[in-house]
């Protein structure tokens, strides 16, 4: 089989797996709340537009909400372990193999950016931008594919700090390059990027690289078939695999303040098992999500803060909805039949790290309604917002997790 064949047959498979649990979490109400959640925006960027602040950092707010969509730049390839025996010999062929998924992963990221930079142009030529916005289109779009090439020049470096360096250097250059974009002279941006793209080509030529990064490309694979897995479990029971670990130590300190007995070991295990997986990477990155949303819309008083507090329930709804995958794991743990632990003190560990994290998200999203609305006069709407918030967690989740835990508990 032509290594063209392989990747359309592992897509093909991958999709095909997949579809059962899409399905599900369409039945979960997912989409419409995403529908809702799109009209909410689309609302209140319509009005904000027409009386944009005279002081709104236009450059700031651009370039931080163009810059994931230009530097990241994702790439499934579909690999896996055992390809290091089975198609490492056939590494000439793999050129072909690569295009197809710079393809794959290329033309839907600059087609987001661009939708993204379409939504901010309204903003955009309000702004102190010298260039057309049909023109700053074209920036994006090469801004876009000089990060693919760049991403693929990190994935080839033989070194791990090598790869995390050049990432973070040329996520910061875009940046600054952005920038000068949105603000300055087009030959001066234009003199910018150019010096900063030769830059960057002169680093990546004297850092150590492999001609094909295979280990690299397979952990990359399984860390996004493994987030994949993750926010599925929220909607269903999904097949496991080994969790990648992180050290995360700016948070597993919190892990250390419970005391050492009986009664704490399926919460010291669940603690470690959502700070330390892929789900508690989820959780902080929907929460950061949240935060800058919440700003948004606190900052415009949308709706008289009312709208504000139902972004921030939405998001409170969002984090629990992924911390409910808590139930799931360890399900099939052999070691918890060894030791002599009461059953039901697992289904206590669940529900107690999933109260406490869902306070802490929901406390961390209120800060913009806390900071923001009461200078406008809707502390009401802030108040309201965290006390349903409380109710939720408190009173409602419980139950819902109790149930699912019980389910499972039946069907095991």
């Amino acid at each position: 089989m032509g290594v063209d064949a392989i990747w359309s047959a592992r897509a093909k498979a991958f999709w095909r797996d997949s579809s059962p649990y899409l399905r599900y979490m369409a039945q979960s109400g997912v989409p419409l709340v995403a529908a809702l959640l799109f009209l909410t925006g689309a609302s209140f960027y319509t009005s904000f537009i027409h009386r944009v602040p005279p002081d709104f950092p236009y450059t700031l707010v651009g370039t931080l909400l163009l810059l994931p969509f230009i530097c990241w730049s994702p790439m499934r390839t579909w690999l896996s372990e055992a390809d290091i025996v089975f198609l490492m010999p056939r590494e000439n062929e793999m050129d072909r193999y690569i295009r197809r998924s710079f393809r794959y992963n290329l033309i839907p990221g600059v087609i987001l950016a661009s939708i993204v930079f379409l939504v901010f142009s309204l903003l955009y030529v309000q702004g102190p931008g010298l260039l057309p916005w049909y023109l700053m289109l074209v920036v994006v779009v090469l801004l876009k594919l000089l990060n693919a090439a760049g991403a693929w020049r990190d994935r080839r470096l033989a070194w791990t700090h090598a790869r995390r360096g050049m990432r973070l250097l040329r996520w910061a250059v875009t940046g600054v390059c952005l920038a000068a974009w949105l603000q300055t002279a087009p030959w001066m941006a234009a003199l910018l990027t150019a010096a900063a793209a030769a830059l960057m080509v002169l680093l990546y030529g004297r850092l150590n690289s492999y001609r094909f990064p295979w280990l690299t490309l397979i952990r990359e694979e399984t860390r996004t078939k493994r987030r994949y897995m993750v926010f599925f479990s929220a909607f269903t029971d999904v097949p496991s695999e080994s969790a990648q670990v992180s050290a995360r130590r700016y948070l597993t300190w919190i892990i250390r303040r419970l005391t050492y007995r009986n009664e704490n070991t399926f919460v010291y295990l669940y603690a470690h098992t959502l700070l330390r997986t892929e789900l508690g990477g989820i959780v902080l990155r929907l929460t950061a999500l949240g935060m800058l949303s919440g700003w948004l819309a606190a900052y415009s008083g949308l709706w008289s803060g009312w709208g504000t507090a139902g972004v921030y329930l939405l998001f409170v709804w969002l984090t629990g909805l992924q911390l409910s995958s808590l139930t799931q794991s360890h399900r099939y743990s052999v070691w918890r039949h060894v030791y002599p632990l009461p059953e039901q003190s697992r289904l206590q560990a669940v529900l107690r790290v999933d109260r406490v994290a869902s306070l802490v998200c929901a406390a961390v999203l209120w800060l913009p309604l806390i900071l923001l609305l009461p200078r406008q006069g809707y502390i009401a709407a802030a108040i309201t917002g965290a006390l349903l918030g409380v109710v939720y967690i408190l009173w409602m989740r419980p139950g819902g997790l109790k149930r699912k835990f019980t389910a499972d508990l039946e069907e095991d």
